[in-house]
């Protein structure tokens, strides 16, 4: 077989990989010119195109040419390859099937599969089904975009283990043959409205999720999003869980499976059936949007056979990833949180309704197309001080005007100096952008470990 892969990121470079170690013929091409990215990034694509040269791999860079599909069976597009790039219309103009990496990883596995997706939340749900497997000796392994390329975690595994798969929209466009055995829904925001015309387009894409899915599999589903997912459901007949954080979920003989949150404790209802597993309090998640990431990854490990008293033990030792309402220092009063993760305006909002006000917000950076003006009451509400960086900064000034006391920072340093500034004892600077990082930073870890270095740089010369 001869495979075309376009993008020599992460995915790529792992798909590559895993189509030599199948002893396919391999072409990849990047459009990025190395001398003109960071020192970092310049290495990283260097290494990887000499290490595939070396596997007997054709590498171009710099630019595409129609060569880089010449002859090829299938061409595997990364998560980050706009489905408008060039090299994806010389195949289709040929009649070349165009898949993504995840596509291209699930042909080659015989592991069960735990597929999320969702506009938030998706990584922290990812890790913690993972965690609580392995925790009770099912032998999981978290990949997709949670940081793991699946085609690098099929490559060296046995099938034996279980796929805890983060999957976004862009993955889901061109999937084929994905097949979960669980499937995680969590919710559907606007988000990639520079990608998507419509939310409709949008929630088209995530739905690829369950399409060759059938009775004997599951689909937890976020209850608000009834409507959006039911048509997808009707389709491909899985089991569905409804996941509700706000305890008004009732089973009944149609609906005998749930995931609720009441009087701060965590359910599942399995076959009418309801098992308690912890309480809210007793977890290391904090936030609304974190009950329903527990009560996903407790509806899984349900679904999959997990004993209560593992399932229990595995959801109270999680403990939080980085970027996402991080706790990076407390000093003088003043509480300093990165949740640099909050890429869009609704896991902004999730933040400043989980931290208790008054709050000095670091937002901005690339926009996305989506509109702030909504959120506006709630940022007068819970803000006192507002501090605006990048591409996105005019229009956020703009959108949230007279709403708060709104500074534009030229750097991260800057802005953390300006929103610590003068703020009350009790009160928090929390980093929560509501747009992506490309504008200023490599991606959102990138962004938000500049927020830990400036913060502590900041907090040492206070002292």
């Amino acid at each position: 077989m001869n495979v075309a892969i376009i993008g020599l990121a992460r995915s790529g470079y792992a798909a590559a990989r895993l189509a030599r170690h199948l002893g396919y013929q391999v072409r990849v091409s990047d459009a990025r010119v190395p001398a003109h990215h960071s020192a970092d990034g310049e290495a990283a694509l260097e290494k990887h195109a000499a290490e595939l040269r070396a596997m007997g791999v054709w590498v171009e860079l710099g630019a595409h040419t129609p060569a880089c599909v010449e002859g090829a069976d299938v061409v595997v597009i990364s998560p980050g390859v706009s489905d408008k790039a060039q090299p994806v219309a010389w195949a289709r103009a040929a009649s070349i099937p165009v898949i993504s990496e995840i596509e291209f990883a699930v042909r080659h596995t015989t592991a069960r599969i735990v597929g999320i997706t969702g506009t938030n939340g998706k990584t922290t749900t990812t890790a913690l089904v993972a965690h609580m497997l392995n925790h009770a000796g099912v032998h999981a392994i978290a990949a997709g975009n949670i940081g793991q390329a699946l085609s690098g975690v099929v490559e060296h595994a046995n099938g034996h283990q279980t796929l805890v798969i983060e999957i976004s929209s862009f993955q889901l466009e061109t999937v084929q043959s994905f097949h979960p055995h669980v499937a995680i829904w969590l919710n559907l925001t606007p988000d990639h409205l520079d990608r998507y015309e419509t939310m409709e387009r949008y929630a088209a894409a995530k739905g690829r999720m369950f399409m060759n899915m059938t009775p004997d599999d599951w689909a937890l589903v976020w209850l608000p999003d009834r409507k959006i997912v039911e048509p997808f459901l009707a389709r491909c007949g899985a089991r569905a869980v409804w996941i509700d954080e706000k305890g008004t979920w009732t089973p009944s003989p149609r609906e005998p499976y749930g995931a609720v949150c009441r009087d701060g404790r965590l359910y599942t209802v399995f076959n009418g059936i309801e098992t308690m597993h912890a309480a809210v309090d007793d977890t290391q998640l904090i936030g609304p949007h974190n009950s329903v990431n527990m009560l996903a990854a407790c509806a899984a490990a349900r679904a999959l056979h997990v004993p209560n008293h593992l399932l229990c033990e595995g959801l109270r030792s999680f403990r939080p990833l980085p970027h996402r309402l991080e706790v990076v220092a407390r000093q003088n009063g003043i509480t300093y949180v990165n949740d640099s993760k909050a890429t869009n305006v609704d896991a902004m909002q999730q933040a400043l309704h989980t931290i208790q006000p008054p709050v000095a917000l670091i937002a901005g950076g690339h926009d996305k197309g989506m509109d702030f003006r909504p959120y506006a009451p709630l940022v007068r509400e819970r803000v006192q001080r507002l501090v605006l960086m990048g591409a996105a900064a005019q229009k956020l000034r703009e959108q949230f005007d007279g709403v708060a006391d709104t500074v534009v920072a030229r750097s991260m340093r800057e802005a953390v100096e300006l929103a610590a500034r003068a703020m009350p004892h009790g009160s928090t600077v929390l980093l929560s952008p509501g747009c992506a990082s490309f504008d200023l930073y490599n991606d959102f870890e990138h962004r938000g470990n500049d927020f830990k270095e400036c913060v502590h740089r900041y907090l040492m010369s206070q002292t």
